[in-house]
């Protein structure tokens, strides 16, 4: 692929602010051009068949978009997950394929290429490129509709539902290279990208499936004292026991809200390890300081390396486990401390959490409430099937390498979705301000 100044400086060049790019292909040196939406396409409305008339639904075969269809299948729709039959069709005909819908009401500003004959509802707006304009190509408008879906959000009408102003709309200036071969390659580009991103999105999606499978197949079932799949090597069976057997089970000494700090020594609550599993970033992380941890810890003990935290309350039985050194402290009732020794490997011990036996296990035993909790004595009785540490070690291991081969896999998501993001402000000469 080849990348825009912002990311290597081999093949772009800088533009300076006329009606020209911020960034652009080498070569390429003139200013663009600009037509407004009224001059470039016909506008018409999507609609929704009534859903009272069968005959408009039944064994329909004609794709009616809505925007689910763009959430679930992306920009570029050939199929629509809803069809209508061609009795539906009002005089004015399908939308043609080449059209691209704008949702200019409810959720403002989202886009479309159809490549199919279709329809869409009402929350749509079509452009369809008039005959003289024909030469202006979807593939390029797909990418230049970023900016025209940034421009619908910013003037949205004030009051009652959301909606854009069409006859402002058809003011906006749509603005594109003279040249055919830049335009393409500008589209190109972005396809690219979306390309290496549908990739990175499925490789995740399959590294997913085969995490789910393998916490399926890699425990044992309750009362089984062997896994359905094992590494080579091990063949002794696994032993049942409960948790408060092997280790102690509790929490801290209490610790109140006037006592947090913006700095100091990391206070985790249940919502932070909810977030920590989903990859989230924590807005509000709390502290406390470490006076208050020295004197604390005294009497509760300290939260060491290999250590379980698991949520108690709101969404339970979510693990933490401690993997360094730095001091941590937890919101008393609201964790369940699992202080681990050396009969368990703590990758191991994570992932026997996640999987359904305990999992199940806390969902059932869980109190009934306000809201479900996990308490130190439910803690204390949860079962756990354990092999031996060098078969620990090595589930633990593989689950772990898994687990980062799916965190750089969701990196290089964010990476290239940030690059499109940056591309698209500076490749066009309207800011698509994103």
């Amino acid at each position: 692929m080849t990348w825009p100044d912002s990311v290597s400086s081999k093949n772009f060049c800088a533009m300076s602010k006329t009606l020209k790019p911020q960034i652009r292909f080498k070569g390429y040196d003139d200013e663009w051009q600009q037509a407004k939406v009224r001059e470039v396409f016909n506008l018409g409305n999507g609609y929704t068949p009534s859903k009272a008339v069968a005959a408009y639904w039944t064994n329909g075969t004609i794709p009616w978009f809505r925007m689910e269809d763009i959430r679930e299948n992306g920009r570029v729709l050939a199929d629509a997950i809803q069809h209508v039959t061609p009795s539906a069709v009002k005089s004015s005909g399908l939308f043609p394929a080449g059209s691209i819908i704008v949702s200019t009401t409810a959720t403002i500003g989202e886009h479309a290429l159809l490549i199919a004959d279709s329809l869409a509802n009402q929350r749509f707006t079509v452009f369809q490129t008039v005959n003289r304009w024909s030469w202006l190509k979807a593939n390029y408008l797909l990418y230049r509709f970023y900016g025209l879906g940034d421009w619908c959000r910013r003037n949205v009408n004030a009051g009652g539902l959301a909606a854009v102003n069409i006859s402002d709309l058809q003011k906006y200036d749509i603005d594109y290279p003279k040249e055919e071969t830049e335009r393409d390659s500008i589209a190109e580009y972005f396809s690219n990208l979306d390309t290496q991103i549908k990739e990175a999105e499925r490789e995740v999606d399959r590294l997913e499936k085969m995490k789910i499978a393998s916490l399926q197949k890699m425990f044992p079932r309750p009362g089984a004292t062997a896994p359905e799949i094992r590494f080579a090597g091990f063949s002794e069976p696994w032993k049942n026991k409960r948790l408060g057997e092997i280790m102690n089970v509790g929490s801290v000494k209490r610790i109140h809200q006037e006592d947090w700090r913006d700095t100091g020594v990391r206070f985790l609550r249940a919502r932070d390890i909810v977030a920590e599993l989903k990859g989230e970033k924590i807005d509000d992380q709390l502290y406390i300081d470490y006076k208050l941890y020295e004197e604390f810890s005294a009497i509760s003990g300290k939260v060491e390396v290999g250590d379980l935290l698991v949520t108690g309350v709101g969404t339970i039985g979510i693990p933490y486990l401690v993997k360094d050194t730095e001091p941590i402290y937890f919101k008393d009732g609201n964790i369940i401390w699992f202080k681990n020794s050396n009969y368990l490997d703590g990758n191991f011990f994570f992932y026997s959490f996640i999987a359904a036996p305990i999992q199940d296990f806390i969902l059932m035993s869980s109190t009934v409430g306000t809201v479900g909790t996990y308490t130190i004595e439910s803690g204390k009785s949860t079962p756990i099937t354990i092999p031996s540490l060098a078969e620990q070690r090595a589930i633990g291991e593989y689950f772990r390498n898994l687990d980062e081969l799916i965190a750089a896999k969701r990196k290089s998501i964010v990476k290239l979705r940030n690059i499109k993001k940056a591309c698209l402000s500076k490749m066009f000469v309207n800011d698509t301000k994103l």
